[in-house]
């Protein structure tokens, strides 16, 4: 269970108890169908009788809210009352004719009558043939008024099939009579298998029977003993057995409403046994079903749990990946909402804490560049003193000019030895400026050969050649040109002291082409790196130099600033000298 997720844990739990729970509901249900079969059918009955009657109750009340809506609207704007009549009833294909009788002190007087001419047309039905059937099956007027509503069937022989819904209004102003096709409570009796279920009025006359002729014929069953039982007694639902034309029958009675109508189910004893088996099949069926409906509803219970969880799981991803400050929507159960929270926090404290240690890492940055810019401050000196040297001298000689021709030549000197002395300076200002890392397009190339202008000259100091092999089509990278330069600085003054003991001393800077990245070079002449020393190399504060000539932090500062860069810095050697080689990803596009 443990390697399943939550989600499958969820669904086989809910699954397992379902088929549990269905495994046990229908061996005890079997068990009881095959001690009392009859009494099983009884209740099915009752329930069909009182799941029909509670159908047939909600329609008719709804029938009778719209037409007590419709009377009151009438009363208030009677000219507005065909245009209300089509759009309150325009859904209800069942409406085909409305009625609006108002009562007066001198009786009932018809205020309204509207056809739906369309539905009457499209049923091949004539307004005579409503006439007609009001005329064959009037309204008892009194007994709406007393009881509120009253269902009628009108139907029409030998083939105009008819049900007539009455309701009286709030006021007890009008009388609201609609004529209504019968397919809607048709439908509640129409069952399959065994099972009857027929309709009948407050006089015991079928309204609704999956036998049509008994419905247009207006048949009286009044004399059955369940419908008997439904009209006049005490209990609004019941069950008993009765015969009728030599068959035994096992029914079920539902009263609608206050005695509005009766609903009536019943089963001929002779197939009661055949019942119980289609219940046990239909049974199946349903726990079937309820089974995988309740395995959709975990699903989608157990994706509502863990899809939070799997949001949180994808933010602690982005955020592993450096994209600190990234938050998370707080949704979800308690639990899920306080893990939320904390994560959340846990990420603005990342960018507190990255931004404490990218100041930290700028200031090492800075110490290395500094403690650099010392070890070169000689070698500067040297360089400037030389084009100092020659201004001077070239001054000198300006003012004993025998001409202005030859001035301008001295001029031209000076000027020279000026814009080189500055260029020294400059690099060295830009090499010694605080670090920032604004990333620009740079050629490698151009970044190397600046480096080796800042410290060709103290390399030659201590007496290494500087060679360099700098390949073509190298591509641009994104970097930062100042933490480059100090990064191929430390290397090749790193070189220059390893060859302190060497009778060769040289270093060779290369460049070239590695598929998508560029690679830079820098070999010595030196011993090599020891093996023990090897896998220290880049850890801060490790050093193989005497106390006061190195921090240890040269390299490590180095690897950090290539991999801010996404390149790596790794270092091979030989017995015949050491090799550091960066490479850094080209630009695309």
């Amino acid at each position: 269970m443990t390697r399943l997720s939550i989600r499958a844990q969820v669904v086989l739990l809910v699954g397992l108890l379902l088929l549990a729970a269905m495994a046990v509901y229908l061996t005890l249900a079997t068990r009881i169908v095959t001690r009392d079969k009859e009494a099983t059918v009884y209740d099915v009955n009752a329930l069909v009788a009182g799941t029909v009657a509670d159908q047939v109750e909600t329609t008719v009340d709804g029938f009778a809210d719209k037409l007590r809506y419709f009377g009151q609207e009438y009363a208030s704007t009677p000219g507005d009352a065909e245009r209300r009549a089509k759009s309150l009833f325009s859904a209800d294909d069942e409406v085909l004719s409305l009625e609006v009788n108002t009562i007066t002190e001198g009786g009932i007087e018809r205020s309204f009558l509207y056809f739906d001419a369309e539905r009457l047309s499209s049923l091949n039905i004539e307004k005579e043939d409503i006439l007609l059937a009001r005329k064959q099956t009037p309204v008892p007027f009194a007994v709406v008024r007393r009881t509120g509503v009253v269902l009628q069937n009108a139907s029409l022989p030998p083939d105009l099939a008819l049900l007539r819904l009455s309701a009286v209004t709030a006021d007890g102003k009008a009388v609201i009579t609609a004529e209504l096709r019968p397919e809607r409570l048709l439908k509640t009796v129409t069952t399959g298998g065994v099972t009857r279920v027929f309709l009948v009025d407050s006089l015991g006359r079928v309204l609704a029977h999956r036998d049509a002729s008994k419905v247009i014929a207006h048949e009286d069953l009044s004399g059955l003993t369940p419908v008997q039982s439904a009209l006049s007694g005490k209990a609004a639902r019941g069950a008993e057995q009765y015969e009728t034309d030599g068959e035994q029958r096992l029914a079920s009675y539902a009263r609608v409403g206050s005695g509005l109508a009766a609903v009536v189910a019943e089963v001929p004893v002779a197939e009661v046994f055949g019942a119980t088996r289609e219940l046990s099949s239909r049974s199946l069926l349903f726990a079937a079903g309820i089974v995988a409906l309740a395995l959709v509803l975990a699903i989608i219970l157990s994706r509502a749990l863990t899809a939070p969880l799997k949001r949180l799981s994808d933010t602690m991803v982005v955020i592993s990946k450096g994209e600190y400050g990234t938050t998370v929507p707080i949704e979800g159960a308690p639990e899920i909402r306080s893990v939320g929270t904390a994560l959340n926090e846990m990420s603005r404290e990342l960018i507190r804490r990255s931004d404490d240690l990218q100041r930290a890492h700028n200031n090492l940055v800075q110490s290395e560049k500094l403690s650099a810019i010392g070890e070169l401050a000689a070698s500067v000196a040297h360089e400037v003193k030389n084009p100092m040297v020659g201004i001077l001298g070239f001054a000198q000689l300006g003012k004993e000019a025998d001409s202005m021709s030859e001035a301008k030549e001295y001029f031209g000197l000076i000027e020279s030895d000026t814009l080189r002395a500055n260029k020294i300076l400059q690099t060295l200002l830009e090499f010694a400026r605080p670090p920032e890392m604004d990333m620009e397009p740079l050629e490698v190339n151009e970044v190397v050969q600046g480096a080796l202008q800042l410290c060709q000259h103290q390399l030659q100091m201590q007496g290494v050649k500087v060679a360099t092999s700098l390949g073509d089509g190298l591509g641009g990278i994104l970097g930062n040109n100042n933490q480059l330069r100090q990064v191929l600085l430390n290397l090749m003054m790193n070189a220059g002291q390893a060859m302190a003991e060497s009778a060769t001393k040289r270093v060779t800077v290369s460049t070239v082409v590695d598929g998508d990245f560029a690679k830079v070079l820098v070999a010595d002449t030196g011993p090599g790196i020891p093996p023990e020393v090897m896998q220290n190399l880049f850890k801060p504060f490790f050093t193989t130099k005497r106390r006061g000539l190195g921090t240890g932090l040269g390299l490590s500062v180095s690897r950090s600033i290539i991999e801010a860069h996404k390149g790596t810095l790794t270092a091979e050697s030989a017995p015949g000298g050491a090799t550091f080689i960066v490479r850094l990803p080209v630009r695309k596009g």
